[in-house]
């Protein structure tokens, strides 16, 4: 008789410990789903003001494409050439960039100052001003 209550009561210790591993796997799965809605929150956050950047950057284009065209006298043709040098520099700069964080370059070397260009009597520039 002595052998089957101890049988009973290594049952009764392995199921208060799977009930033990249950209710603490249950507390582990609330805290995730609370750090789930907590990024949740925050994805919805960050979407809301990339969209008020988006929007502000916009307004920000327009203004500037209409102050060059209307108030400068850029021609449109002359500012799309202007705008896509921007943007190829841009990119040239952002993939050295890239290139330097992969390598570890985190100090760029000074650049070498140039001496003044001599200036040709054909020169476009001096028609312009």
């Amino acid at each position: 008789m002595g052998k089957k209550k101890g049988k009973n009561l290594n049952a009764l210790r392995k199921k208060t410990a799977s009930l033990k591993d249950v209710l603490f796997n249950y507390s582990k799965i609330e805290d995730l789903k609370k750090e789930a809605l907590k990024s949740a929150e925050a994805r919805l956050i960050a979407e809301k003001r990339f969209l008020a950047i988006e929007v502000h950057l916009n307004l920000l284009t327009r203004l500037l494409t209409t102050l060059c065209i209307e108030k400068f006298g850029i021609r449109a043709l002359a500012l799309k050439r202007l705008v896509r040098r921007i943007e190829k520099e841009a990119s040239r700069d952002s993939q050295i960039m890239e290139l330097e964080s992969l390598y570890g370059l985190s100090t760029i070397p000074p650049k070498k100052t140039l001496s003044a260009p001599i200036k040709g009597k054909d020169d476009p520039w001096e028609q312009i001003s």
